[in-house]
């Protein structure tokens, strides 16, 4: 750190109501410096890991990958499954952006999830684009070029995972990872046609893995078809030495062994909230789903969950403030589990000197950034809300096994048509809700609307994704 004034040290006092006379600011500047040469000293406890081969820019017609390379796993459950990751997820020796044209970063280690990946025999195809810093879900902000749908001509793909659910529709790809703030993982399911899964909030470890927010995110799977997806999440869930923050979760389950259980004995509840916002073509495609979970012996009920509606600008709260305070500190984000490496903070440190962000990026820094100086008070309040909203949500999944309601409100919209904050809240009003508590969420494809894909979400317990995905399963299996 740069050498420590008096003045750094009465700045300090001045802050807290201190008064120190001449002697006691001399006497703490000595022990800041003392202090700060102790820090100074721990040792680096980053592992390196060999790069991928024939690493190469994107060639694919949907602008889905940023990078395509090669890197085998070894043999496991995963074997023979050619698998993507986000942008956001760091492979090492190949370089990420994170969709943005200002931030540069090539560590030399692996996302805990590659290395989870690869050790369970998955092969490691490329990294994919993504909205800018993952601050978007349609697929379009992205510095490299707007995302295509393949599955339907000139609509969003979603986001902000817009390359890995492109990818997965594709069938480029068997699976891809994503990262879901406010739904990023299931919205771009929901648009192409995929499935998609955010798991209980630290069930997977986020290690390598550069955060739109520390409190919020969640690292999940897309694939094809639902026994993919669990067969992803096995291999990637469950508790991370590196990653502190979720060494209380408990071990991944057996997911693949429950999916065909059926929902017999599942009584399942329909966030009335959800149905009454869908578009008018996408309730009908839900309804014929909830229709035939009846049929296979569930019991469905209407449901109403309290602040359903403000859950989604409480999380637009606390993921703006939180990666505001992050790019502010260059990365230096306290007490968030995770934690932060030096090769990340230089990448975001050098970002700020650029100053080359995106549109969308550069307003949430700026507002945001804004109110991170002041007394706090927003984020409190937000916090406040989130915790409200939690035990809703934990009284609701008393009574019911799932919830379940529409993924999006809408079908894939054209490009262009989704703008501004409103735009965005629209989008995730049936996804951000579930961040927000933290609650396990399953997307699935549920028929269709004027030819587009819509999607069934399917929300539960904590830790009991494998109800969710045996839910998923019924619907897969219409």
């Amino acid at each position: 750190m740069p050498d420590v004034t008096d003045t750094d040290v009465r700045a300090v006092a001045a802050r807290h109501g201190i008064e120190l006379d001449d002697a006691a600011v001399e006497a703490f500047r000595e022990a800041t410096a003392e202090q700060a040469a102790q820090y100074a000293a721990f040792p680096s406890s980053l592992s390196t890991a060999d790069p991928p081969t024939s690493l190469s820019p994107g060639t694919d017609p949907y602008n889905a990958f940023r990078y395509e390379f090669e890197l085998e796993g070894e043999s496991g459950p995963l074997s023979g499954l050619d698998v993507a990751v986000k942008e956001n997820v760091v492979v090492a020796g190949v370089p990420t952006t994170c969709g943005s044209p200002g931030f540069e970063y090539e560590p030399d280690f692996h996302a805990t999830v590659v290395d989870r990946l690869l050790g369970a025999g998955a092969s490691l195809v490329g990294t994919t684009n993504m909205d800018e810093f993952a601050f978007f879900t349609t697929g379009e902000t992205c510095a490299h070029g707007r995302i295509e749908n393949p599955v339907v001509e000139g609509c969003v793909p979603g986001g902000s995972s817009s390359g890995s659910g492109a990818a997965v529709a594709a069938d480029v790809v068997d699976a891809a990872l994503g990262t879901d703030t406010g739904g990023s993982v299931r919205i771009p399911a929901s648009f192409c046609g995929v499935v998609g899964v955010k798991p209980t909030h630290q069930t997977v470890s986020r290690f390598g893995v550069v955060d739109l927010s520390q409190s919020l995110d969640h690292v999940g799977p897309l694939a094809r078809d639902v026994e993919t997806a669990a067969r992803v999440l096995e291999a990637i869930a469950g508790p991370d030495a590196n990653d502190p923050s979720t060494r209380g979760s408990p071990d991944a389950g057996a997911y693949t062994e429950v999916l065909d259980d059926g929902v017999e004995d599942l009584r399942l509840g329909v966030v009335t909230e959800a149905m009454d916002s869908a578009e008018p073509e996408v309730a009908p495609a839900v309804e014929s789903d909830l229709d035939r979970l009846r049929d296979a012996g569930a019991t469905v009920e209407e449901t109403s969950i309290e602040g359903y509606e403000l859950a989604s600008a409480a999380v637009g709260a606390i993921a703006g403030l939180e990666f505001a305070s992050f790019v502010s500190t260059n990365g230096a984000a306290y007490a968030t589990g995770t934690g932060t490496t030096e090769p990340l903070r230089a990448a975001v440190a050098a970002a700020n000197e650029r100053g080359e962000f995106g549109e969308n990026v550069v307003q949430m820094l700026l507002t945001n950034g804004v109110l991170v100086d002041g007394d706090g008070s927003e984020y409190v309040a937000a916090k406040g809300v989130q915790r409200t909203f939690t035990r809703t949500v934990c009284d609701a999944l008393e009574t019911y096994d799932a919830l379940v309601t529409p993924t999006t409100p809408m079908a894939a919209p054209a490009f262009g048509e989704i703008t501004g904050v409103e735009g965005l809240l629209r989008t995730v009003e049936n996804t951000a809700p579930f961040n927000c508590s933290g609650h396990p969420a399953v997307s699935v494809p549920s028929g269709a609307a004027d030819d587009k894909p819509v999607g069934v979400q399917a929300v539960t317990r904590w830790n009991d994704e494998a109800t969710a995905l045996r839910v998923a399963r019924a619907v897969e299996r219409r």
